[in-house]
């Protein structure tokens, strides 16, 4: 496999896993290094150094016994969650499109990894001040709504080795600052099915979060809308609550959660 023509950066031994994987992957029966290094005419020593690498990363696992490999659990998963965000975003976005129509405020959806919450897909508001970020943005672990929703769907012991882990950052003079008071909202935004934020993570910015499910309940994402304080009023958010818990329930379901 060649790097890509007049790209003007190449790093061969990243192509030369992506070849033993697609090897790997493609092989009708598991193969060994010395299969691996046949086929692809790449020296052994190399193909040693790359599957061992694989191995680290749980990219391939071997056969114990014959020493031979096949796809590992860190691929599968890698590939199984980008499945999950192509369907979750075809999913959301016509009812992110709806809810930013009727509401006039910017709707977001996202995951949550080990660090951040990471914006998968957006429908701008229509007025000409809004608040916006690009796709695949990162915005920090505790930022608002979005944040309270991925973590009050988690088990009350991983909230409580989460908080033990880290410090709540104060964003603003409205963040809230105790861990006994975050794990009580948490609890709150658990049992009512939705998370606010009151100028908590941006002074002068509201939003609204809701979860989203895929099979078996497992949490996949959330939805949030966010708007200036100004024109995102309590009153409207109660409304967007309503209207988003609805859109997050079809969402769902199309999910097969």
């Amino acid at each position: 496999m060649n790097p890509r023509e007049g790209s003007g950066y190449s790093a061969p031994i990243v192509y030369k896993a992506f070849a033993v994987l697609q090897q790997v992957a493609g092989s009708p029966s598991q193969l060994g290094i010395s299969d691996l290094a046949r086929q692809l005419n790449i020296n052994k020593s190399t193909v040693f150094g790359i599957t061992q690498a694989l191995l680290d990363l749980g990219m391939v696992q071997q056969d114990e016994a014959s020493k031979k490999f096949r796809l590992g659990p860190a691929l599968i998963k890698l590939g199984h969650q980008s499945m999950t965000e192509i369907s979750l975003k075809s999913a959301a976005i016509p009812f992110m499109e709806k809810l930013c129509h009727e509401f006039e405020e910017t709707v977001f959806l996202g995951r949550m990894d080990e660090k951040n919450v990471i914006i998968l897909a957006k429908a701008d508001s229509p007025v000409e001040l809004k608040i916006t970020a690009p796709e695949g943005a990162r915005i920090p672990f505790f930022a608002g709504a979005a944040a309270k929703t991925f973590l009050a769907f988690q088990d009350e012991q991983t909230q409580k080795e989460v908080l033990a882990k880290r410090e709540l950052p104060a964003f603003t003079e409205n963040s809230i600052a105790a861990k006994e008071d975050y794990l009580a909202e948490l609890e709150r935004v658990g049992r009512e099915g939705f998370a606010t934020d009151y100028e908590e993570y941006i002074k002068g910015v509201n939003a609204v979060s809701v979860p989203l499910f895929g099979p078996g309940r497992r949490l996949v994402g959330a939805l949030w809308i966010v708007g200036f304080s100004s024109s995102f009023s309590h009153t409207k958010m109660l409304k967007a609550v309503t209207a988003a818990k609805q859109a997050a329930q079809e969402i769902s379901a199309a999910l097969g959660g």
